[in-house]
């Protein structure tokens, strides 16, 4: 079995204040990203994000349990090398240009030189950045962040973690990144991706962790978190009175907003004895969609403590 990329086991931290009041941010937290997968983090602010993220990164020291990445500890250089980051808030000098920016963390990362020379200009072509000549104190908050991506990816890292990618992105460069993310893990790339734009978290993520409190409140795949919630929506063509007392015989509880009915039955053969009765009206019917969680739903049900 392939060991994963990313395993915690009971995660703890606990931070002193300047008072020696003790404030606990991790609380036990025990998650697994497997290779090759793009992995979302998501949470409320005070969740324990950026702590999480600081010990994955070897930044800060947890003060219990223990936390792997790439088979090695956090901090251990040679793993180091093996890893990109797009920290949510990138400083670059002003005065930079991107292809120097770009030699300057390359030569950091100690990536040769030779290689360096071949990648820059591939990498800045990648996030349309290719011929950008101007420095980056001229550069829009986009530019910038898409900059930031082009820089995490110098060393070919085996593992990515990406803070708030799309963070001033307009809807164009937010497809151009989502499309990055699917090329990379296709190229068998690990993304750890932490936003807070759910709906981009839904379309690339193959697995998701919802922090609370320092805790994990929820850990499923997006197509689990966004379920079917058990209604339907019929859409007619037209709402008449023989259309709205046919449907009364059999959602009696159901709901007509415009020219369609929203309508929970107790199971298929209930939804279908409605089919049957507008289509003896008759009536064309339109269409027939289940009503799902979406993943912002979802999300906002579990931090305000919610069942699910």
């Amino acid at each position: 079995m392939t060991s994963p990329a990313i395993e915690t086991t009971d995660l703890g931290k606990v931070y002193r204040t300047l008072t020696g009041k003790y404030v606990p941010a991790l609380n036990g937290v025990s998650l697994r990203v497997e290779r090759g997968t793009v992995f979302g983090l998501l949470g409320p602010n005070g969740a324990g994000k950026t702590t999480l993220l600081k010990i994955l990164l070897g930044l800060a020291q947890p003060t219990s349990g223990s936390a792997r990445l790439l088979d090695s500890n956090p901090g251990n250089t040679a793993m180091r090398r093996k890893i990109g980051y797009l920290p949510e808030s990138m400083r670059i000098p002003d005065y930079m240009r991107a292809n120097r920016f770009m030699w300057y963390m390359g030569r950091l990362n100690r990536v040769p030189a030779k290689v360096l020379k071949k990648r820059i200009p591939e990498l800045l072509e990648r996030v349309s950045l290719g011929g950008v000549k101007k420095p980056v104190k001229a550069y829009s908050k986009g530019m910038q962040q898409r900059l930031g991506l082009a820089q995490a990816m110098l060393n070919d890292p085996e593992l990515l973690f990406l803070d708030e990618p799309t963070d001033g992105l307009d809807p164009v460069g937010r497809k151009e990144v989502r499309d990055l993310v699917q090329h990379l893990r296709k190229e068998g790339k690990t993304i750890f991706l932490n936003s807070h734009m759910l709906s981009e978290v839904e379309l690339v993520c193959d697995h998701v962790v919802i922090l609370n409190q320092g805790l994990v409140a929820r850990a499923a795949t997006p197509e689990e978190f966004t379920r079917g919630t058990g209604e339907y929506q019929v859409r007619v063509a037209e709402v008449s009175d023989a259309v709205r007392a046919a449907a009364a015989t059999i959602a009696t509880t159901g709901e007509w907003r415009g020219t369609t009915l929203h309508f929970k039955p107790r199971d298929r053969a209930q939804l279908n004895e409605l089919l049957d009765k507008l289509r003896g009206v008759p009536v064309e019917i339109e269409s027939i969609e289940p009503v799902k969680f979406s993943l912002e739903q979802f999300f906002m049900q579990v931090v305000s403590g919610g069942n699910s």
